[in-house]
This record gives C-alpha cells, structure tokens and sequence, in this order.
C-alpha cells in the first residue's frame, strides 16, 4: 500500500472540498481517505482531469509540425516558414499550425506570391489554429485534387473542406504517428488529463486502435469518413467496436467566419449551416443504426437551433422514444437558441472556457467580428449548468490543457454566465467523464475508487487559475507524471 499527504481536495459535489488528508492506495484503487493535523503540504488534489473534447493524434503532431503560435504578423509567419523550408521533419510537405491572425496588430495574411517566395518549390500546409482555415502555397495548390472544396486557388486560402480531408489525403510517415502518439500521452499527463475522449479522421482511428496508447480514451469518428453523406467505407464495419461516437460539422468556426451564427458578422459576411435539416435527420439515423452517440460540432445560434428542432423532431416522431444521448459541441451562441426544445434527458453540452481566456476579453477576435454585445453573450457557462443539463468541459487543442481556460468560465466577462470553482472542477472531472462514457471514474473520490487523481501545486479556491500548476498526475494508483517519491510505501 502507498500514501500521500495533502493539504486538501475536492472530492467531487457530494462531499465538497475535505481538510487535509492522507489519502492511501493500494493496487489501482482508493482504500483510505482521513484527515490528518499538522500537515504543511500545499498540495490540493482533485479527480483526474477529463478533456471530453480534443483531437488526440493532431496535438502529437504539433509537437513535430512547425509551431507558428508565437508569429505576430504575416512578415513573422512568411520568416518563421522560410527558415523552415529545408527541414525535413513533416516529410514531404512542411506542415505548420498554430497561426493566429486575430492577435495580429495588422490581420491581414501574407499574399499567395508572398507565399510562394518564401517556400519556393516545396509544398506547405499550415493551418490557423481554429483548424477551419488554412493556407497552402503554388506547390501545395498543385498536387491537391482537382476542385478541392474550400479552396480559394487565387489566394490560397482553405477555409473548411478539404482541411479535414488533409491527413487522409497525404498521410504522415507511420513512425511519424507512432511518435505523435507518445508525445501526446505525455503532454496530456503532464497537463493532469488522466482520460479524453478524441475526435479523428478514419486514418489516425485506425492507429490508435491498433496500438492503444496507455491513456485512457474514448474516440469519436468523424462522420464523413463512416461515408455521410455518401457509402460507407469497407474498413468501418471492422473499427465500430472500438470507436464511441460519430462527429458531424453544422457549422464552422469564428476565427474563419465560418460559424452559421445568428444574422450576419460585423463586416456583413453571413455563414450558412453546412448541411440540411434533411441531412442532419440522415445523420442522426446514421448514428442510431449503428449505434453511436451522434455528436454534432454547433458554434453559431442557427447551428445550434438546427440541432435543437431535427433532434426534437427525430425523437418525437419515434413512437418508442429517443433514448440515445445527444451530443453538442461548443454551443457558444447558445443564448440565440435558449430555451428551445434542448432536453436534459437527451442533450449533453461540452465546452471550452479556454475560448473565453483566448478570445472573449475585451478588443479580442469575438468582440471584433460580432460586436461588444454579441461578444459578451458566447459560451454561457451558468445557463447550462443551472438548467440542469450535463455540461462538460474540453479544450479542443487550442492549446491542450485544462489549466490554461479553467479561469474563462470562473471569471466569464458577464457575471451571469460565470460558474463557481466547484462547478467547473466538475465540468472539467466528473461530469466529462460521465459524458465520455468512463462511469468508473465519473463519482466523488472515495474508498474503492479507481485512484485516477490530479494533483495541483495549489488550492483553487483560494488561489488564482494562472498561479497554479499540475504537480502530479496519478492513474490508476501509478504516478504518470511529477515525481515518483510522491507516493511512500506504507
């Protein structure tokens, strides 16, 4: 048996947060929780850290891809290629992400010829960090197909489309994805994430299945390539047992415009839903026959009030009822679709307060493409949360890391869509697990709990989100990140 000592944890909304305690493990479970006195740790431990909505492999392959986050214009961006150009890392083609043009004291991105100038005869693909939009240049635009959706051949600009055919379409090295794999196992430990459920195309679902990594994980497919609208591959029938659920796009997102939001943008552009009510309604039997959790990414108010009346509609015209649970995906523009027909029994939300921290504040993207107002009313955390619905919390990979939006849905910029501490540890522990489908690791910490843990350097409810860090990661009893004298023998 094995111990630590910590200065207080929450244990989940049953129990609320304890004193400090010794909290003792034996194999993978939670034998003993007791407080102790005289205890100087600082240490405050929560449940393990659930990200319900990433995208496991691509976060891998940024740690191999040309990180162009820190770029702050299009000059820094076409420099930060060009000394780029002959490395042979990403193969092929030099890969890039992470560019984001919002921040940008001037947005406007770097010309095609520019492009081209700085990257000659060596294709490039570099994606914003939204993954909606993305620029190729001359090399690229000629070994893509012939009339690739979303492709602006005279800029160079990809907005949708074919972005998310990328990967199927020039697949990485398999060493290549071997090595993502690990470094995203490693950069989920050490943010404290001790399971995630992942959304991925039909080639990276394979390797996964294949060679499980050791994190605990639920995959979603996405449902163009389980052949929505069209046929089905012949390799789906073989995967269905390993994968949970099924991803359909109703809209885009804000960063590229693209987000079917409710009237127009600030510059007048109008998004429009990216599929029917009749394709939704195909989507959603779809999921049903075989048996998957229908999934359905809906950022702006008229994607949103899409999902809200086919659902209804589909599990009202089911004389046996709709059982199935129905998930919705960042729902920033709730507020244009609320009350609606959403059903706690039916409809699950998950989140991203990172988007908040990101681009909510005052003068930032949100503000400048809808206006102040609209700005303020995205991503209402308390309207879910009080209506009784389950919402869970992720950070869709901009950037991986619950840490680094947690204080977005505490210090929300309205005061009436903040949510207090406990309800967002939950968001981000308890109720993400729930959603995810990990019901083993979905209650309070307790004797005969799987002893999946986070352990954080500080108290977050009297400490602020950007003072603290993830000290150690345990899953099932085992240190997977920190150090290993954490636990002493007994």
């Amino acid at each position: 048996m094995k111990s630590f000592l910590c200065g207080g944890l929450w244990a989940g909304p049953a129990q609320g947060v304890l004193p400090p305690s010794k909290i003792s493990i034996s194999g993978e479970r939670i034998m003993d929780i007791s407080p102790v006195a005289g205890t100087h740790s600082h240490l405050f431990v929560i449940p393990g850290f659930v990200d319900a909505h990433c995208h496991f492999c691509w976060s891998g392959l940024e740690s191999l891809y040309l990180d162009l986050c820190g770029t702050a214009s299009a000059k820094d961006l076409l420099d930060l290629v060009s000394s780029e150009i002959d490395s042979e890392g990403t193969g092929r083609i030099l890969r890039g992400f992470g560019f984001d043009c919002s921040s940008w004291t001037n947005p406007v991105l770097p010309l095609l010829a520019e492009l081209d100038r700085a990257t000659g005869n060596r294709p490039v693909f570099i994606r914003r960090i939204c993954c909606h939009k993305a620029l190729v240049n001359s090399a690229m635009l000629d070994i893509l197909p012939e009339e690739c959706p979303g492709v602006d051949y005279t800029t160079g600009i990809i907005r949708e489309g074919v972005i998310f055919d990328f990967e199927s379409l020039f697949p990485p090295e398999p060493y290549t994805l071997d090595k993502a794999c690990s470094k995203a196992t490693e950069l989920a430990f050490s943010s404290g994430v001790t399971a995630l459920c992942t959304f991925e195309p039909l080639i990276t679902t394979e390797v996964l299945l294949k060679n499980r990594p050791s994190i605990r994980m639920s995959i979603c497919l996405f449902g163009k390539d389980a052949g929505f609208p069209g046929e089905a591959p012949r390799s789906l029938e073989r995967i269905i047992p390993g994968i949970d659920g099924l991803k359909f796009f109703l809209d885009g997102s804000l960063g590229a415009s693209t987000a079917a939001v409710s009237g127009s943008y600030a510059d007048g552009t109008v998004a429009e839903p990216l599929l029917s009510d009749e394709q939704v309604l195909r989507s959603l039997e779809l999921a049903d026959s075989l048996g998957l959790m229908p999934v359905y990414h809906a950022i702006g108010g008229r994607a949103l009030a899409q999902i809200d009346r086919v659902s209804h509609n589909f599990r009202k015209e089911r004389k046996m009822g709709y059982p199935r649970t129905v998930r919705i995906e960042h729902a920033e523009e709730l507020t244009a679709d609320w009350p609606g027909c959403w059903d706690t029994s039916i409809h699950r939300f998950v989140m991203q307060p990172n988007f908040v921290s990101r681009w909510q504040n005052k003068g930032g993207l949100y503000e400048g493409i809808l206006g102040r107002d609209r700005a303020l009313a995205l991503n209402p955390f308390s309207l879910v949360a009080d209506a009784g619905f389950s919402l869970g919390f992720s950070s869709d990979g901009m950037p991986f890391g619950p840490l680094l939006g947690l204080g977005g849905a505490t210090d929300h910029p309205l005061d009436e869509f903040r949510i207090d501490t406990a309800t967002a540890l939950n968001a981000y522990t308890l109720e993400a697990a729930a959603i995810c489908g990990f019901q083993d690791i979905a209650g309070d910490l307790t004797a005969g709990r799987v002893a999946d843990m986070t352990v954080l350097s500080a108290d977050p409810f009297h400490t602020s989100w950007d003072e603290i860090e993830v000290a150690a990661t345990i899953v099932g009893g085992q240190i997977v990140f920190g150090p290993e004298t954490l636990l002493e023998d007994v």
